[in-house]
């Protein structure tokens, strides 16, 4: 039986290695979000493994100012994107609840705050999602020259 390669925790992967596990609808919008984050945000991706039981193995890191942006989870048909927001931007998201996919709105809702933060686990898995979490991060930490937003 053949190791996992987002859950063996004894081969760090490639960043190409990670991009060739998705299958080939889950790798365009892997490779969607990873650029639009590298090149709005100016950050490099840090592969990083994780041994959370919540979602264990590895998984892409990007910082901003030294605070978290996101991180990116990989999966076969998808990837889970973590995404922190302040309790702050709440009456702005409330504010545009028609601009985003009712799954999402449904993790946002669903999220406990912790310490003034949201915690929202997002899937993934079709372009509209992935746009609801570019746009999500827009509103965390806007990029002072944005190259591509929707």
């Amino acid at each position: 039986m053949t190791k996992d390669l987002i859950l063996d925790g004894l081969h760090t992967p490639t960043y190409d290695e990670i991009s060739a596990y998705m299958n080939k609808s889950a790798r365009l919008l892997w490779q969607d979000m990873n650029s639009f984050i590298q090149l709005n945000y100016k950050s490099s991706p840090r592969i990083s493994y994780s041994k959370c039981s919540g979602k264990p193995g590895w998984n892409i890191k990007y910082k901003k100012l030294g605070k978290s942006l996101c991180t990116l989870y990989p999966e076969k048909e998808g990837f889970v994107a973590l995404v922190v927001i302040t309790l702050e931007l709440l009456p702005v998201i409330e504010a545009m609840t028609k601009e985003f996919e009712p799954d999402v709105l449904g993790v946002i809702k669903a999220a406990k705050p912790f310490n003034g933060t949201l915690w929202l686990m997002i899937q993934v898995d079709k372009a509209s999602i992935l746009e609801d979490v570019k746009r999500l991060l827009f509103l965390k930490h806007q990029p002072k020259n944005p190259q591509k937003y929707l």
